[in-house]
């Protein structure tokens, strides 16, 4: 029939790459952030004349690149053979998934 709405299968989660891409990755994100709020800092200090901002910058730089790795890359994959969670963000248990038309 048309104009049935269908459920359509999760998302498998995102490929991870190899232990080196995801190594280069966070290496990038840890240089990326010191150099682009450090370089902030450095132009603070001189148009300000002073010496303050670009330790600073390096240091937030630094702590905003911790932050999106950790978000990233923070979670470990699921162990294979590991029961899987059945409950709701609430903490009951979700109802079990059935195919269309059967109870």
């Amino acid at each position: 029939m048309r104009g049935d709405s269908r459920s359509r299968p999760a998302r498998p989660a995102a490929p991870r790459g190899s232990g080196a891409e995801t190594g280069y990755a966070v290496i990038g994100t840890m240089i990326s952030g010191m150099a682009v709020w450090g370089g902030a800092g450095w132009l603070l200090d001189r148009w300000l004349d002073t010496r303050v901002f670009l330790p600073v910058g390096i240091i937030l730089g630094m702590a905003a690149a911790i932050y999106l790795v950790v978000k990233r890359y923070g979670g470990l994959p699921p162990t294979p053979g590991a029961p899987e969670k059945s409950t709701t963000p609430g903490g009951r248990r979700s109802r079990p998934r059935t195919q269309k038309g059967q109870r």
